[in-house]
Formats: C-alpha cells, structure tokens, sequence
C-alpha cells in the first residue's frame, strides 16, 4: 500500500496532461485517494490510459506531497552549467560572441535570408558536436531534423575531413581515433515533409533518446518551412508550434543537449509603414528561445555576419565569418569594418547596418 498520499487531493492538482486527466476523471478517479492501491495496469485498463502513463501517474501522486517538481539550488545549477562544453562553430569570432560555442541544456534559434548560411552552420555544428574529448570536444552525437530537403552530405563531408585534419594537426589527435565514417553513422537524420510529422518526430524525440544518450545535438532545418506553408490557421499554427517549442525546451534541459532551429526572415511593417526584415513565427515563439541569431551578408557581400539579438546572459553584438569549402571560418579584415546593430522596434527584432539603408 502507498504511504504518505493525501487521500483528499484532487488528481487535477498535479501536473499531468489535460488528455489524462480527462480519461481519469470519466473513469471516477478524482483524488489520490481513487488510486492509491491500484497497480500500473490496474490504472491502464480502467482508465483506458498506456501502461507507461499509468506507471506515471501513481509515481507522481505517490510523492511526498508538493515534492513532484524537481528543486536544485542556484549553485547546483551553476556547477553544472560550467560542466557543460559548448559546441564550437570553427569561427572564434562566433564563439566569442556566444560566450564558446552553441550551448548545452539550451534553445538557440538561427535566422536569416535564403542562401545566408543557416545549413551550413547547422551541418558544421553535426561535426564540431562530435569532437573528441581529448581535443577539448563532447564526442556526442547529432539529429538532424530535415523539414526543406537541405541535408547536404557532400558539405557534410567536406567539413567533416577539415575538422578531422584540423584536430590532427593542431591537437595532435591519433588518426584512428576520428575519422568520417565515425562522424557520418553518429548523425541521425529524420525527413519529415509536413507538420505533422514535424510534429510527431519531436514528439517521439524522448523515446528516441533513451537508447541513443550520446545525443548532445538536436537541430531544426528549418522550423519555419511547414508552419508558413501547411498551416493557415493561426490558432492551430499556435497551439503547434507552442507544442514544439515546449517539447524542446523540455528535452534540451531533462537531457543535457543542445538544441538548434532554423528560422525564415518575413516582413514585417512598424508603426511609420517602413517595412523591415524579421525572424518569422511570430512574437510569442520569440521568446522560446534562450538565444536568437541573425545571419546577414555584408553590405559588400564578400563575408556574412552574425548577430545575437536576445541573450538573457550576454549583451547583444555581431561577428563577421566566412563559409569556405571547409565550412564555417573567420574573415580577416586589412580595415576595419563596420558591424549591424541589433534593434527592437515597435516590438519587431531586427538588425540594421549603420553604412547603408538596409
């Protein structure tokens, strides 16, 4: 018999999905006190719920009460964020900007026009996520959630060899110690051509990483693609992406993995009628990310920038880099150039170039 379970509760009072709780409550289970005694599969086949929801629902109504939500005090959760290792991008001037790299445990959303450079970070990032301990990396792996068709293995090599080489030559690492076959059978790529698989891929993420738990990477290319062509209406396109987003955000934190998603540029007017470029889905997807970049050419279109718009850890800037054959790279300058600014007008995020109308 369960000790400790408060036989009055209501069953509603405790986190535990509407859907659930529904078919709990036509079943007549109302407080703990309904289920206190039941077996897993007792619960299941009464409540016509899974026997895995079923195990889940007696574990958290079997808790000392109000102990259901996990607790860590600040300095535990500062030890573990600088156990952490970022992802590297190949480009210090991005790292820099990051603070070291793409970060575990967190959402990071990357921006920009077609043709900017967003899969190809996205495929360097597959690569870098992959580094071996000894070099200083994580030696995880990767997902790559294709929503466009842009999985490029051809890329894919080419930045795989040049990070292989860099880390031989420059770390001295043993060359049967990383190679591309290792690199390319540790990237899990998933195909998905609308939104509901969009959906159902994320949502079977969790299950997924049970038996792959070297998973350090999760990436989006993009997220944008099928809610701006699939879904029209906005109420469900919210609800959805809300979905995601909370579902990301969750396994970014509960697995200790980074996760990164592309996002489209639209336009947007502000309150002068001039229109300016921002990232799309909107205001409230805005905030699910713990950091947002934006990817731009140059005004001279011989390198590219990318700029932190939102940080709740770092300030905003930019920093100039480079897509080469070996993939992300700095740029260096015989003059000093001029970066873009990150700005927030009339609620719309967005980056200006001080040298030019854009």
């Amino acid at each position: 018999m369960a000790m400790g379970i408060t036989n009055s509760r209501p069953i509603c009072t405790y986190p535990i999905p509407m859907s659930i709780q529904s078919k709990l409550g036509k079943a007549g289970f109302l407080t703990t006190g309904s289920v206190a005694n039941l077996r897993p599969s007792e619960l299941s086949s009464s409540a016509e719920i899974s026997l895995e929801d079923a195990a889940d629902v007696l574990d958290l109504v079997r808790k000392p009460h109000g102990l259901f939500l996990e607790t860590k005090t600040a300095l535990e959760i500062l030890r573990e964020e600088q156990k952490n290792c970022p992802i590297v991008t190949m480009s210090q001037n991005v790292d820099k900007l990051l603070n070291g790299g793409i970060h575990l445990s967190k959402v990071t959303e990357v921006s920009g026009i077609a043709g900017v450079g967003k899969t190809q970070l996205c495929l360097q990032l597959c690569v870098t996520v992959q580094i071996p301990e000894e070099c200083g990396g994580l030696k995880g792996n990767a997902v790559f959630i294709d929503t466009e068709g842009s999985f490029n293995t051809s890329r894919l090599q080419d930045m795989s060899l040049a990070c292989i080489e860099h880390c031989r030559n420059s770390m001295n690492l043993a060359a049967e110690n990383w190679n591309l076959a290792s690199i390319t059978e540790n990237i899990f790529v998933f195909r998905c051509k609308e939104v509901t698989e969009l959906l159902s891929c994320v949502m079977i993420l969790k299950e997924f990483l049970k038996t792959h738990d070297q998973v350090k990477l999760i990436v989006i290319d993009s997220l944008a693609f099928h809610f701006r062509h699939d879904l029209e209406n906005a109420a469900l396109r919210s609800r959805v992406l809300h979905k995601i987003a909370a579902e990301l955000a969750r396994l970014a934190v509960e697995s200790k993995l980074a996760v990164v998603v592309t996002n489209q540029m639209t336009t947007k007017f502000d309150s002068k009628g001039q229109g300016r470029l921002t990232p799309a889905l909107g205001t409230s997807w805005g905030h699910a990310p713990t950091f947002r970049l934006i990817l731009d050419w140059d005004p001279s279109r011989s390198f590219r920038w990318a700029t932190l718009i939102k940080s709740s850890s770092l300030p905003p800037g930019s920093a100039p880099y480079q897509v080469v054959q070996d993939g992300i790279r700095d740029v260096c300058f015989d003059k000093e150039v001029t970066p873009p600014i990150a700005i927030v007008e009339d609620g719309i995020p967005g980056i200006i170039f001080s040298n030019s109308d854009v």
